[in-house]
């Protein structure tokens, strides 16, 4: 892959198959690795390395990753992101979006708005097949304080609502809901990052929704 406007490059996951498939993971400090990334603990290869990693074990084909990250990114951060990039050679686009939107309160509309502007700018730039995480289920992030978690919680599931409809009629992309791993136990440590047990989760998650995006 040409890393030359998709700074953050992920290790290579090979396999027997000659094919090469390539993921980017596009988004805020979520789809890196768990925790704090300041810190001396391996944060793990976060998100896209997990997805990858999957992708691989289910179709046994050569997989890369990388990642374009922006820590604190609201959706229109991203828009801004992606229209700096090249052409997107790639074959399925990992976005992670939409906690700092729930605590910059960014409207309804304009989140709407975002996500839809980034999803046609993707497509200018690619063919890629396009998977947006669902909004993670704020109202669990203990390490927020009461009421902000609250607030957090019901902010975000208005988001995830509105994305999730947004997407689903889309053959190209998909939304892919948080819950559908039933997370258990603590969520995040920091109240930003997701543990590496959860995005791990995720990530074959989004392997196999990714699958069979791309087999349309």
């Amino acid at each position: 892959m040409n890393t030359a406007t998709l700074p953050v490059a992920g290790a290579r996951f090979a396999s027997t198959s000659s094919a090469a498939r390539r993921v980017l993971g596009l988004g805020d400090q979520g789809i890196l690795g768990a925790g704090d990334p300041d810190s001396d603990l391996d944060p793990g290869p976060g998100l896209a390395g997990y997805c990858a990693e999957a992708l691989m074990r289910q179709s046994d084909d050569d997989t890369s990753w990388q990642v374009a990250e922006q820590g604190g990114a609201t959706v229109s951060d991203l828009l801004a992101r992606c229209r700096e990039m090249d052409h997107l050679n790639v074959d399925l686009i990992l976005i992670c979006v939409g906690i700092n939107d729930v605590t910059g309160l960014t409207s309804l509309m304009r989140w709407q708005a975002g996500i839809f502007d980034l999803i046609f700018l993707i497509r200018q730039k690619g063919a890629a097949k396009i998977i947006f995480l669902g909004l993670p289920p704020m109202a669990r992030f203990e390490p927020l304080p009461q009421p902000l978690r609250a607030v957090c919680g019901v902010r975000a599931g208005l988001l995830d609502a509105v994305l999730k409809r947004s997407v689903s009629p889309l053959g190209f992309a998909a939304h892919l809901d948080f819950e559908t791993i039933k997370p258990l136990g603590i969520l995040t440590d920091d109240g930003y990052h997701l543990t590496a047990p959860v995005q791990k989760g995720l990530g074959a998650a989004a392997a196999s929704l990714g699958l069979r995006l791309m087999e349309t």
